[in-house]
């Protein structure tokens, strides 16, 4: 019997939800979430085809149906980040400058914050975090009504951000400078969040993207993507490892395009390129005692090509966006998540094209 990770939001505010922390007889037996309101789910951000127009889907926990056009507006292309903080939605659209804030509830624009090429978010102590392509900078965007923002310059082509221990730290990968015959960046600026001022950089590898942070030993996860020749891979991506403590690196011998560390198991869950050579993305788990990895199989679940991953602690749901051909419409599976790391399937629903990110809310509730 294996023991599921309690959902303290779940079980105080909805007393119609089976407990989470019930032992369950297999891997297949998870706790569903029903009778909740209609407007209680996942909000699920679709990159749209290379080129084509992003979208906002939603599944709702209320009816167990998903609505491939929960905003009616349009995003534009290139979609690349959601979050959903307070009361509102914040979705980056790379292609089209902007973040776009709508209301949690009813899903109506409240703003268009305009930030050249903005890439991905961080919510962090009342403030939404941004990073700029455009002018390689760091936002900060205030969350209330006034959206009022502060910038401070980090590196070249800033991609994903993460904080720890009070401190936001920011990839800088350079690929876009490199693209237009410039040099990759190599390391992470460190932002004190209260002055918005960089505090030092910690240098690690070219391209550095991904990153994500065990928050109970202040260590980073950070991906260095794959820089090309050509169209020949001429450094793989790799992953490593950052001490916050004495910004020592440890590097692994393979990448991870996607990280998701829950601390509470002692494991990061990833998807990566080159852990095998069948040309396919792999997820997997990082052991983050042991420093050990294992591929995730699962029964009766197959997945094409899995795309991004998200973590929803106040749920305990881990979330798989698969992009299948890349082209036609993904899949989204949602995971129970056991004390011992290992997953549950609770269920799966065809989503848009390329699910880049999910978001959850409760109905009129709205988690933070």
């Amino acid at each position: 019997m294996k023991t599921k990770i309690n959902s303290l939001y779940l079980s105080l505010l909805a007393g119609t939800l089976l407990t989470l922390g019930a032992c369950s007889n297999s891997d297949d037996d998870v706790a569903p979430i029903d009778q909740l309101p209609e407007n209680t789910g996942m909000f699920v951000l679709n990159e749209g085809a290379f080129g084509g127009t992003s979208n906002l889907g939603f599944y709702s926990y209320g009816t167990n149906q998903y609505n491939n056009s929960a905003f009616t507006g349009n995003l534009g292309s290139g979609a690349n980040d959601l979050l959903v903080y307070g009361s509102k939605v914040y979705i980056s659209v790379t292609d089209a400058n902007k973040v776009v804030v709508l209301d949690a509830k009813t899903r109506s624009e409240l703003k268009v914050i305009n930030i050249s090429l903005p890439r991905y978010l961080l919510a962090h102590k009342g403030k939404i975090y941004a990073t700029s392509h455009g002018e390689n900078k760091l936002f900060a965007i205030d969350t209330t009504s006034s959206f009022s923002i502060n910038s401070v310059a980090v590196g070249k082509s800033p991609e994903q951000l993460t904080t720890t221990n009070g401190k936001i730290y920011v990839t800088n990968s350079g690929w876009r400078d490199a693209l237009n015959g410039g040099t990759y960046d190599n390391h992470i600026s460190v932002v004190n969040p209260t002055t918005l001022t960089i505090e030092k950089d910690i240098v690690v590898a070219e391209n550095i993207s991904a990153i994500a942070a065990d928050t109970t030993k202040n260590v980073l996860y950070v991906n260095a993507s794959a820089i090309y020749n050509g169209s020949q891979i001429s450094k793989p991506s790799k992953l490593y490892i950052v001490n916050t403590a004495n910004d020592q690196v440890e590097g692994m011998s393979f990448g991870a395009e996607k990280i998701v560390v829950v601390p509470g198991v002692k494991k990061a869950y990833l998807v990566s390129s080159n852990r095998t050579n069948d040309g396919k993305n792999t997820f997997c788990s990082l052991d983050l005692v042991s420093k050990t990895v294992q591929n995730i199989t699962l029964s009766n679940v197959s997945f094409e090509q899995p795309y991004s991953l998200t973590y929803i602690p106040e749920i305990a749901r881990l979330v798989l966006g698969d992009a299948k051909n890349y082209t036609s419409n993904g899949q989204m599976y949602v995971f129970g998540l056991y004390q011992s790391g290992d997953l549950g399937l609770e269920y799966f629903t065809p989503v848009g094209v390329n699910p880049v990110k999910v978001g959850f809310t409760f109905g009129s509730y709205v988690m933070r």
